[in-house]
């Protein structure tokens, strides 16, 4: 785990595609799966060519172990084979549905298996699994994916880190949570308490025959789901949450960011000459600071949080950095040595509007607004307003907008 979040620290300000560090880290375990392969063929060799038996090579990929292969049917539509026939079609004629091109699957080997049919809110839906081949590698990977409503919804590819959470429907509130042999707990509709700190309610998903739940939650009530032996505390935004492939960034060209729009990272005011004394294993992590502390939901979505940061170097000489998630403005402030310092909340985040958010400890005021000039010197972007500024002039192009700051 200290390892991921390292990575993921050290590749923050890089567009990667979704899913890159854990499939770094896989490619990690693919190399020593490799090593482990070749020894093995060569102990085998070298006990063949003891008996005076020979062995000749073979391309045929290492078989895999998983029970989803060749299970039964589970589910209240085992016996439903018309719909498990037309699940099984609509599988075989969708070969590259839900299957990203850096995945590289180059042949479906073994016969599909549905290991699950059921009833859902969002009609029959069936849980299907297949051995394929990935590459070169000299073993067999399983392809689990979801058919539903004529059509293969979503594809997961078991790299060691299978999720297991599939989300469908018209409005995208049914989900299927695989248990994998573990209890599944989940949460709707956080709480903000008069001290700020969030709290949530966690239920336990009943598991069904197969080891799959079906649960209904509409997507403006922020499910999450975590798996584990027992459920969150109602304070802790810190656990692991499951993040599904419906939860990762579009892969299309450009997709609009929801929320203010901004994409980027602009500094309100100029670092200090002698620098900062954190380095990139403690450099500032304001979302799970927040997290941390209660005061920040969990974020799976990838447009729960906005595309943009503005930082500021304070006159104290601690650092600050402001985003947005969910709608709201959030932020903290940092020593110097990239010590957590204070927690910004900064209200809602109004697209057309500037954001303004006020420091403590009398440090002023940030105020940003992306491709603007702000302020008496007309700042790129955004300022870090003295403290006891009353207004600012923010323009964009010909106008002109009078900020009052509280």
């Amino acid at each position: 785990m200290e390892l991921r979040q390292a990575m993921e620290a050290a590749t923050a300000d890089l567009d990667v595609r979704p899913g890159f560090v854990g499939d770094v880290m896989t490619g990690g375990r693919r190399r020593h799966t490799r090593r482990l392969v070749t020894l093995t063929a060569a102990v085998a060799l070298l006990a063949g060519m003891t008996a005076g038996a020979v062995f000749s090579g073979s391309s045929e990929p290492v078989p895999v172990a998983d029970p989803r292969l060749t299970a039964a049917t589970a589910g209240d539509l085992t016996g439903d084979m018309a719909f498990i026939s037309q699940a099984l079609a609509q599988w075989g004629r969708s070969k590259n549905a839900g299957l990203k091109p850096y995945e590289n699957v180059t042949e479906f080997t073994g016969p599909p298996n549905v290991f699950w049919a059921g009833s859902t809110p969002s009609g029959p839906a069936a849980l299907i699994a297949q051995t394929v081949r990935v590459g070169d590698e000299p073993v067999q990977r399983v392809l689990v994916g979801l058919v539903a409503g004529g059509a293969v919804v979503q594809r997961e590819l078991d790299r060691d880190q299978e999720i297991g959470l599939y989300r469908f429907g018209p409005d995208d509130s049914t989900y299927l949570v695989l248990g994998m042999g573990s209890r599944v707990f989940w949460s709707v509709n956080p709480v903000r308490g008069p001290d700020n700190r969030l709290s949530r309610t966690w239920r336990e998903a009943e598991m069904g025959p197969g080891g799959v739940a079906v649960v209904s939650a509409a997507p403006q009530e922020r499910p999450i789901f975590v798996r584990g032996s027992t459920a969150p505390l109602p304070h802790d935004f810190f656990s692991d949450p499951l993040r599904g492939r419906f939860a990762w960034r579009p892969d299309t060209g450009f997709v609009p960011h929801p929320g203010l729009g901004w994409s980027g990272e602009r500094c309100a005011s100029d670092a200090p000459v002698s620098g900062t004394r954190w380095t990139r294993q403690n450099a500032p992590l304001p979302k799970a600071d927040l997290q941390r502390l209660g005061l920040l939901d969990y974020v799976v979505d990838w447009d729960a949080a906005g595309d943009w940061s503005v930082c500021a170097w304070l006159p104290d000489g601690r650092y600050a950095e402001v985003f947005e998630a969910y709608g709201e403005l959030y932020g903290a402030i940092y020593r110097d040595d990239g010590s957590f310092s204070a927690p910004l909340l900064g209200g809602k985040a109004v697209k057309g509007s500037p954001v303004v958010m006020p420091l403590p400890d009398a440090q002023g005021t940030i105020v940003a607004d992306f491709d603007a000039r702000i302020g008496p010197q007309g700042r790129d972007h955004a300022w870090l307003a003295p403290a006891g500024t009353k207004e600012v002039l923010v323009r964009r192009g010909d106008s002109s907008t009078s900020v009052v700051l509280p």
